[in-house]
This record gives structure tokens, C-alpha cells and sequence, in this order.
């Protein structure tokens, strides 16, 4: 997998549109982010 946002605090973060195929998002914290129309194939959101 590679490089991504593991970890990271991410509330309210926007990912509008952008491509974040395979990035890792493990454990970060997502809340009222948002992925609307983002690519996110393979990412992994465990």
C-alpha cells in the first residue's frame, strides 16, 4: 500500500473530486470529511 493519510486528523477535510486511489487511511479520523466524486478505489479505510 502506499503513502496515504494513516492516522491523520481529517474531520472536515474536503477530498472533492481528487484521486486517492491505493492511499491509506487506517485509523485516521474522518468525520464530515468529504469523498464526493473522489476516486478511492483500493484505498484502504480499515
Amino acid at each position: 500500500m502506499t503513502s496515504g493519510y494513516a492516522g491523520q486528523d481529517l474531520r472536515g477535510r474536503s477530498f472533492k473530486g481528487q484521486d486517492l486511489r491505493s492511499l491509506d487511511f487506517s485509523y485516521a479520523d474522518l468525520r464530515g470529511a468529504n469523498f464526493r466524486d473522489a476516486d478511492c478505489r483500493g484505498a484502504n479505510f480499515s
